[in-house]
């Protein structure tokens, strides 16, 4: 049902980085926007999440994923260096505690904040398809 209201456009998926666990979850962040840079931001994303990395996530580490991507290494290492995403990604947290946000992940209905339970939220997204559905009859 999700995938079938993004589809439709009644819904949209969107990942914003919301740092829960100090500093790797920063540096985590941080070099998910400059794998980005070239391309590679959802693969990189993917890769430490699935190694559970997220919460001990060192430069070490991500090298290793870089490299195991085939990204630049010489260009990744001066986008962490510089810090080059440091004011977008603190701009996205400060976005997220205007918007309420106190935790991941996060699911907002009608720009509402969603249920954190899988059945509660496709009942929001159901009421929400048919008031939409209603609307424009």
């Amino acid at each position: 049902m999700i995938e079938e209201a993004v589809r439709s456009g009644l819904a949209r998926y969107e990942y914003r980085h919301f740092i829960v666990f100090g500093a790797a979850s920063q540096f985590a962040a941080m070099a998910t926007e400059c794998a980005g840079d070239q391309g590679a931001w959802w693969e990189f994303k993917d890769a430490y999440m699935l190694e559970g990395l997220a919460r001990s996530f060192t430069r070490a580490g991500a090298l290793d994923l870089a490299r195991a991507e085939g990204l630049d290494l010489d260009r990744f290492s001066q986008c962490l260096d510089d810090e080059a995403h440091a004011d977008r990604l603190l701009q996205m947290r400060q976005q997220a505690i205007a918007d309420g946000v106190t935790g991941t992940p996060t699911f907002r209905v009608n720009d509402r904040p969603g249920a954190r339970a899988i059945d509660a939220l496709l009942e929001q997204i159901r009421a929400a398809a048919e008031a939409a559905e209603s609307a424009g009859s």
